[in-house]
This record gives C-alpha cells, structure tokens and sequence, in this order.
C-alpha cells in the first residue's frame, strides 16, 4: 500500500509566510525573464543591427519562445514522476535556476544576434522549467479556497520585483551589466524558497513505468474527454496572443518610431518610457488584481473576474491602435496592465480547478503554459512581416497588429464563460 499523499488534493490551509515566499521565489524568476524580454533584449538587438532591429528581435524572441514551450512542459511532466527523497518540485527548481543564471551570463557577454538567440532560448528554457515547477506548487499544496488570494500574493511580488528591474535595467548605461545584479536577485530568492519549502515523496511505483511513448503521447489531452481543460487552453492562447502583440518588443519599436518619446523627453532614451510604463501598469494592477482576488475567494466565482481582466486587455490594445500620443499610450497601457495582472492571477486560480488529473498537474499546467508560449514563437515573425511590409515608421503597421490583438483577448475572454466545473 502505496502512501499517496503527494497526489491528494490539498485540504491543509497555507500559511501567509508560505504564500509570501511562494510568491517572491516566482519574482526571481520573473526578473530574470520580463525586464529582459521587455528592456535589455531590444536594447541589445537594436545596438547590435539597427538597420534590421525588427527581424532580428522576431528571430531572437521566436527563438525564444520556442525554448519556453518546450521547457516548460517537459519539466512539469518530469517532476510529476521524481521520486527524489527531496520531493517532486525543488530538485527542478534547483537545476532550472543555476542554468537559467548561466543563460543571463550568456546574455551579459552577447555581442552578436547568433549568441544573443543561444542565451535567450537558455534563459527561456530553463526559466521555464522554474516556472513549471512553481505552478504545480499551487495545486500542489494549496487549497481550492486560498488558490485565489494565493496565486494574487504571487502576482504581487512578482511586479514588485518588475519594478525593480525596470528601474535598475532602464537606466543603466550599460545594459551587459544589467544582468549580473538579475542573476543575484535569481539566487537569492530561489534558494530561500528552497530551503523553506518541503513537500512529501512520491514513493516509487506509484505512477506507471517510464515508457517513452506513453511519456509523449500524455501531451495530448482529449478534447472530447476534458472539455473544460480544453476550451480553457484556447482562450488561454487567445488572451496571450492578444497581450504578446501590445508588449515587448514591438511595443518597444512603437513607441521609438510613433510616438516620438525620445522628441518629448531629450535626453531620455525609449527604454525608460517602457520601463516607466511597465512600472504604471503594476501601480495600478497590482492594488485591482488584489481586489478582484480576495472577492473571488470570498464569494468563490472566478469567471467574472478573469473575463473582465481580458476585456481590459482588448480595450487598452484598442487604444494603442488608434492613438499615438504619449498621455493616451500610458493609459492604453495602465488598462493592458491591468487587465492582464487580473487575468493571469484568477485564470490560473481558476484552471487548477479544471485540472485532468491530480498525478500529472505539472504536465498539465505545461500544457497550458504552452498556450501562452506559441504566440510569441510566431507572433514575432508576423509581426516583422506586418512591419517590414507596411514601414516600421508607419501608424498603420502598428494599428494592425494592435487591433488583432484586442480582438484576440476579447474573443479568449468571452470563451472563458463557457467553461464548465468552476463558477
């Protein structure tokens, strides 16, 4: 008789110490990741090749993204069969912070678009596999009731630490030394966490034997068998394909060649613009998805809030795509914030509700990571067609790709009320 607690569903409430150090493990995480993704990979990009600034962040970033949506699953699918004597979780966590800081390392020391695409599929890789194993702690280990303000304390610490970065990363002079401090903020984070959190064994023999192709074909999850897994995966695609096209880089790109940010602030450079609304959008978000987190908890729906959150993004997406002056974009982009912190915090609250199986929730929670992954694999290089094409210095290229987006979101949000077993 096997001891199976490590797959029961999770009754024991969590501390507030347990819920804060969760929630600043997956900050180092995300500092090693946005502020990146966001500020010093297009700065880089654009000093490199300015010429080609559009391709080349399309390739680096598509690059990218593939290594995220192959990490992340995997990973979560591992560690759902370890049976180290240390848990299921922390032997990844450990792997994937010590390669993920050997990525940042890579990026520090990139001075061609060849090594700047190696360490960010590194980083993303490995970042990913951090990711894959906090998300699969909140199934883990917490209770339906608490998953809501939990996975909001999470999405608290984690813009906490955006903030950080962005302010550090924006105004450094040289962005190859932006990275070191990252990489000690990665370190230190995660091994608290590590030394804090113990989670009970898998005892060997519960799961089925590793067969190599029994292990590839679980990535197929049956529609027909768990709808509501299903049509959760696609409007989670929607929703991060919306968002992927009013951030980043091309984002980066809009505000250098449209709004003329660096004309009504001289001296100022557009990574700062970009790092000052990064910073507004979680003054303002950070406070609401709290909000919404607590109520949803209280009065146990979570539909209402992750559709409203997505709706928020389709608007503020909207806005980029019809104005340009520099006031609106930061409303625009307050409202994309928002919206997002709002839906990323309820909606994975509310797919660890619609999980297929207790025994493969990091698999499964990989799966649905790779909904917020495959866009940004092929969103970049249609984003460089849709530029490349119309005028990198053309409103309307940026009016295209912003108005797909928010008609994406509106759809993923909309799709989200059809969802069955969760209120």
């Amino acid at each position: 008789m096997y001891n199976t607690i490590a797959l029961e569903e999770p009754t024991q409430p969590v501390s507030l110490s347990f819920q804060v150090l969760l929630g600043f493990a997956n900050a180092g995480a995300t500092i090693a990741l946005l502020p990146v993704l966001f500020v010093l990979i297009p700065a880089q990009v654009n000093q490199i090749n300015p010429q080609n600034a559009a391709t080349n962040l399309a390739l680096v970033l598509s690059v990218g993204a593939a290594s995220a949506m192959i990490g992340n699953p995997l990973a979560g699918a591992l560690s759902d069969r370890t049976t180290s004597r240390f848990g299921r979780r922390r032997p990844w966590i450990l792997v994937g912070m010590i390669l993920t800081a050997c990525g940042l390392a890579v990026l520090a020391n990139s001075r061609s678009i060849l090594l700047l695409m190696a360490g960010w599929a590194m980083v993303q890789f490995f970042g990913n596999m951090l990711y894959a194993a906090y998300g699969a702690v909140l199934p883990d280990r917490v209770p339906v009731n608490q998953r809501g303000t939990t996975q909001a304390l999470v999405g608290f610490a984690s813009p906490i630490g955006i903030i950080l970065g962005d302010l550090f990363s924006g105004r450094v002079q040289d962005y190859r030394a932006g990275y070191y401090p990252i990489i000690l903020v990665l370190v230190i984070l995660t091994t608290v966490f590590l030394f804090y959190y113990h989670e009970p064994r898998l005892p060997k023999g519960v799961l089925p034997h590793f067969r190599l192709r029994s292990f590839l074909s679980s990535f197929w999850i049956n529609p027909q068998k768990y709808p509501s897994f299903s049509l959760a995966w696609v409007a989670w695609f929607l929703v991060w394909m919306g968002f992927s096209m009013g951030t980043g880089g091309y984002l980066f790109l809009f505000i250098q060649n449209i709004t003329e940010y660096t004309s009504l602030y001289p001296g100022h450079e557009v990574k700062e613009g970009i790092a000052n609304l990064q910073i507004m959008q979680i003054l303002w978000g950070v406070p609401l998805m709290m909000l919404m987190a607590v109520m949803s908890d209280r009065i146990r729906r979570r539909k209402v809030f992750v559709t409203a959150g997505a709706l928020l993004v389709s608007l503020g997406m909207a806005m980029l795509g019809f104005f340009t002056r520099w006031n609106i974009v930061m409303i625009a982009g307050v409202t994309i914030g928002a919206g997002f912190w709002i839906y990323y915090s309820l909606g994975l609250a509310m797919i660890s509700q619609v999980l297929p199986s207790a025994s493969s929730r990091g698999k499964d929670l990989g799966v649905i990571n790779i909904a917020a992954t495959l866009p940004q694999t092929f969103m970049p290089t249609v984003g460089a067609l849709v530029l490349n094409t119309i005028g990198v210095s053309s409103p309307l290229s940026y009016t295209v790709l912003f108005m797909t987006g928010a008609a994406s979101a509106l759809l993923g949000g909309i799709l989200m009320q059809f969802i069955r077993g969760v209120r």
